[in-house]
């Protein structure tokens, strides 16, 4: 987590130089991620997957062609899902936390000015390199719980496809964002060890930006 952070700090400050020099838009995004698993084929056995709720963020630049844009993104992109079990006749809950850094190239189409916002829609792929992997075992009554790196268990990268929209707003020479994204996961992460099964990341995000 600490690499990650000294990355996304030495990025930002590399894409800051660049925007002041080319005139382009970098800033931060921030804002939280709502992911589950898509598992195929289903099965009777399967747990009733829940969404993981986790933080997520980034930094991105953004170059203008008129009512277009394309924005390249860098974020830490948490994905997995939770779900409840009983072991012993006592009731435990279950998570899986698989995270990513995430590189997305999103088209972004700017569809008509109303007032101070400017409704956007976007689209675009996302390639996810994996950076944790692990299940999280605790009683559903509370206390401590046990983890179990699960890394060898899942592909070391993720390609997706980012479907979303959002408003966008200049405030003197502040760019404000508010986006809501849906993730359709296209890769199989599971490797062998999974026993045929398909599993893909799904998950809803709301990031809100500020550029420079």
């Amino acid at each position: 987590m600490k690499k990650i952070f000294i990355l996304f700090l030495t990025g930002f400050f590399l894409l800051t130089l660049v925007g002041n020099l080319a005139g382009m838009t970098v800033g931060l995004k921030a804002g939280f991620n709502l992911s589950s698993f898509k598992v195929s084929p289903t099965m009777p056995d399967l747990p009733l997957f829940k969404n993981r709720s986790s933080f997520s963020g980034g930094i991105f630049v953004s170059f203008d062609f008129g009512p277009f844009s394309i924005e390249p993104e860098i974020l830490y992109a948490p994905y997995g899902t939770k779900f409840d079990l009983i072991i012993d006749d006592l009731p435990y809950r279950a998570q899986y936390q698989i995270d990513y850094l995430e590189g997305l190239l999103l088209l972004k189409w700017r569809v008509v000015r109303i007032g101070p916002v400017t409704p956007v829609i976007m689209a675009g792929p996302s390639f996810g390199f994996l950076t944790r992997a692990k299940a999280v075992l605790k009683p559903a009554a509370g206390g401590s719980g046990e983890s179990v790196n699960m890394k060898d268990m899942y592909k070391k990268s993720e390609i997706g496809l980012s479907l979303g929209a959002g408003i966008e707003a200049k405030v003197k020479k502040l760019k404000l964002s508010l986006e809501a994204r849906y993730h359709l996961g296209l890769t199989n992460i599971a490797t062998s060890s999974f026993e045929g099964n398909s599993i893909k990341n799904k998950g809803i995000s709301v990031l809100a930006g500020l550029g420079f």
